[in-house]
């Protein structure tokens, strides 16, 4: 057996980013930026106000309070979006919506909670019941953004927010790193996808997962569905999809068994580039890579949580890094373990399915699930974390352990 360490090394030796390709902002989203981005212009691109108020002038208002207000001339209305064709003078001042450019003249706003409204012959006058400073409740121009900063760095991921800065500064086109289309596939002739499901025959689970977890990691999943084990039928597929697709990802067929033809025709179309690994986990210690036609190939087992387990330590950070994540792998938080995570020496790191939540202390706490065996998959299905036990004997109540969390927003 091999450690995890020497497994992924020899992955990410033989990958390399997708290639960069610029997409329109609404495409954007989940992709990493291939360049840093710089705006060209300032944000916000004129001085306008934060507060629906009245702009004045600060020495008009420098004395105003509740008791001995300031009454002040209307001499306009600035709406958001108008331009304002007016100019303060001392004594005047106008009334202005949030987010209206500020008319010149202008040094502050007072908030519409501060006056009051005076009606009189000679037109409206409002009573100014509180001082400002020079600046107050006006936001510059290029206070968020100035032109020439740069507005993210290179490998970004796109995130809503930061869509949303682009779009601020007029960005329609966007750098990135191409989003992967990954051929999805799974062989052995006792899978099944028919409703009625005949005696000897099971269930795909594990392409439904796949290309789930794909599509929610910003992926493009392509299906290629169950292959028999038929050498010709096989190497077809493996050739259409390593033709077709940015990676190919497969379960089923990498042990030693008399049937495992995948291992057959992966070696010969890979020219003998792939390698077939026992890694010292578990489960998922049968794992293959290699390049078809320079096609990252990642062959996973067919047990449904080995299958699954080893997507997420091997191709999950494979993938993310193709994209351009700068930090493909998942963060290990320190947890507290809430019962006995028993285990026996075998050589192995195991990771142990498990109910993670955040306690009233703030610190991670898990606690293991019943059905740790790599055919029970419900037992998976509840788990919203992996427990990472080194070689040994396990961990008692209440000791530490590193977590890997596969949704925090499930742990609390």
């Amino acid at each position: 057996m091999i450690p995890l360490s020497e497994a992924k090394a020899f992955v990410n030796d033989r990958i390399s980013r997708a290639r960069p390709i610029a997409v329109d902002l609404e495409d954007a989203l989940g992709l990493y930026t291939s360049v840093a981005l710089t705006s060209e212009v300032d944000v916000p691109g004129f001085a306008n106000t934060a507060v629906d108020g009245f702009a004045v002038v600060v020495s008009d208002v420098a004395h105003a309070t509740t008791e001995i207000p300031v009454e002040l001339m209307v001499v306009g209305t600035i709406a958001a979006g108008d331009l304002p064709n007016l100019r303060l003078v001392p004594g005047s001042c106008a009334r202005i919506m949030t987010g209206a450019a500020v008319p010149n003249g202008t040094e502050a706003v007072v908030m519409i909670e501060d006056t009051s409204v005076v009606e009189g012959s000679q037109g409206t006058r409002i009573r100014i019941h509180r001082s400002v400073d020079v600046g107050d409740n006006i936001r510059l121009a290029g206070s968020d953004i100035k032109e020439g900063s740069i507005l993210f760095d290179a490998f970004t991921r796109v995130s809503p927010t930061v869509l949303a800065s682009l779009a601020s500064v007029g960005i329609r086109r966007v750098p990135t790193f191409r989003r992967l289309r990954v051929a999805v596939l799974s062989t052995g002739s006792e899978l099944s996808d028919s409703p009625t499901l005949e005696y000897g025959k099971i269930r795909d689970t594990n392409r439904p997962a796949l290309i789930s977890t794909l599509t929610e990691l910003g992926f493009v999943p392509v299906d290629y569905g169950c292959v028999p084990d038929d050498e010709a039928l096989l190497s077809a597929t493996f050739q259409k999809a390593a033709e077709q697709c940015d990676a190919v990802i497969t379960s089923g067929g990498v042990s030693v068994g008399d049937f495992d033809l995948s291992k057959l025709v992966l070696s010969r179309l890979s020219n003998g580039d792939m390698r077939w690994m026992q890694i010292a986990i578990k489960p998922a210690k049968p794992f293959a890579f290699g390049l078809i036609d320079n096609t990252p190939t990642f062959c996973l087992p067919g047990n449904p949580v080995s299958s699954l387990i080893s997507f997420e330590l091997l191709a999950r950070p494979a993938l993310r890094l193709m994209m351009g994540a700068p930090h493909p792998e998942r963060t290990l938080i320190r947890a507290i373990a809430d019962q006995d995570l028993s285990r026996t020496p075998d050589g192995r790191v195991h990771f142990v399915r498990t109910s993670a939540r955040f306690g009233t202390d703030g610190r991670l706490h898990v606690r293991p699930l019943d059905g740790q065996s790599s055919h029970m998959l419900n037992a998976l299905a509840g788990a919203n974390s992996l427990v990472v036990l080194p070689d040994g004997h396990g961990v008692k109540f209440g000791q530490e352990i590193n977590a890997m969390v596969l949704s925090v927003d499930e742990c609390y």
